[in-house]
């Protein structure tokens, strides 16, 4: 009997996969096992710690809208697992996942039985995205990586047409390393030799090692100049400013996806010369139809309510940046919940100046903060503060409220709970 999308789901998140675990040797006998379909491909490959899963819905959406054939693999979902698999802007359909959950499964466990290690969570996923992809016979495959770049499992794909670096931060520093210098070196592992990279101008230490990398590696390096950006209009109905000499249109909010869309404007102009279809029109027309669930979504105008899923010192660095932006001198509620294994303590003092009350909330992760937790260290800061024993308790008060702009923040599951309580699918 055929395997079911709730029994794929089942597998696929089964906590003997749950293992984060760098490196290539598992995913690629994995592949091998299936046909190797990935070598069948093309990609635009993309990496950095914020801003590639919207860098991503820009380029995808420019190269769907010049009548390419797209495949769009990102992680973490927001509301639907199929969310991370995508073609031409649809999402895989879920008995297609059953279905080659079921190969995958088959070819994971002939390698246990050959006293290899099993494939993670990770490796199978990014398997069925593959698979699927060729059987659609896309033009081209946009590839988020999962974490870091050198060894994530997407990167066993041949030479992309461009390698894409959106930033460097601080994060999973446990798998990349304690210095930004470190954390630059496994997202310059995505650089391939004799190819074209693409990135945003970073700080000293992250540009020395991708520099460094891309001069090793013989491969094209353009620099974005984001300094160049000349804002004309930002508000709730989107943003436009000029750039390299082109007025651009986005529907998106926020100031950082003005700079994601503008590095996938960098990107998809490096395109052009092999992509005959990718004119400006399209580009321009793409990047101001992309969408992207979760990152300043605005589900709610008047009052307004927000919804952004930044999880680290960075993304909600950005946040603040862009609601300051959007709204000066302005104050909110704010809807929160963090994992205790983030710098939640930075990330909640980055938000205190701009903040009436906090309603604070527990993801469903074992790594959550406890709301109770979150509260006791906002109110010995100062702030007014209420926990919530559940998220919908916390989602409906917030809604109900009319008397202030209110701003939900944090891991993107718990985001995507919180989107599906008051909105739906």
């Amino acid at each position: 009997m055929a395997m079911t999308y709730d029994e794929a789901l089942d597998f696929l998140n089964a906590p003997k996969y749950s293992e984060t675990r760098p490196g290539l040797g598992p995913v690629t006998e994995l592949m091998h096992r299936l046909g190797d379909p990935q070598d069948e491909l093309r990609y635009v490959h993309i990496t950095g710690t914020n801003g590639k899963g919207s860098t991503s819905a820009f380029v995808e959406r420019a190269l769907r809208e010049a009548g390419y054939k797209t495949g769009l693999y990102t992680s973490p979902y927001i509301q639907n697992f199929t969310e991370r698999i995508q073609v031409s802007g649809k999402e895989i359909p879920r008995q297609e996942l059953a279905d080659i959950t079921e190969k995958v499964k088959a070819a994971s466990l002939s390698m246990l039985a050959d006293g290899m290690k099993e494939p993670t969570i990770f490796e199978m996923v990014t398997a069925v995205a593959f698979i699927y992809f060729y059987r659609m016979k896309c033009d081209i495959v946009v590839l988020e990586v999962g974490m870091g770049g050198r060894l994530d499992a997407t990167n066993i794909v041949p030479r992309p047409e461009v390698s894409v670096i959106t930033g460097v931060a601080m994060d999973h520093m446990e798998f990349l390393g304690d210095t930004i210098a470190d954390i630059a070196f496994e997202k310059a592992g995505i650089i391939r030799d004799g190819g074209v990279t693409v990135t945003a101008s970073l700080v000293p230490e992250a540009m020395n090692v991708i520099r460094k990398t891309a001069e090793e590696k013989n491969s094209t390096l353009v620099e974005a100049d984001l300094t160049g950006i000349r804002m004309l209009e930002s508000g709730l109905d989107g943003q436009s400013y000029v750039f390299q000499g082109q007025k651009i249109s986005i529907s998106k909010l926020g100031k950082y996806q003005v700079r994601n869309s503008a590095l996938a404007y960098t990107v998809l102009e490096q395109m052009k010369t092999r992509w005959p279809l990718l004119t400006e029109d399209a580009i321009l027309k793409g990047l101001e139809k992309a969408t992207w669930m979760g990152r300043l979504e605005l589900l709610r105008k008047d009052p307004p309510f927000l919804i952004d899923g930044a999880h680290n010192t960075d993304g909600v660095m950005a946040l603040v940046e862009s609601l300051k932006d959007l709204f000066p001198g302005e104050k909110f509620r704010f809807v929160t919940g963090v994992l205790k294994d983030k710098d939640y303590q930075a990330m909640m003092s980055l938000t205190e100046d701009i903040a009436v009350e906090y309603f604070t909330v527990t993801p469903d992760s074992p790594r959550a903060l406890p709301a109770e937790d979150l509260r006791d260290l906002l109110e010995k800061d100062g702030q007014k503060a209420c926990s919530f024993v559940s998220l919908k308790e916390a989602a409906f008060e917030a809604w109900r409220s009319e008397d202030l702009k209110t701003v939900a923040f944090g891991s993107l599951y718990y985001i995507g709970a919180l989107r599906s309580i008051l909105v739906g699918n």
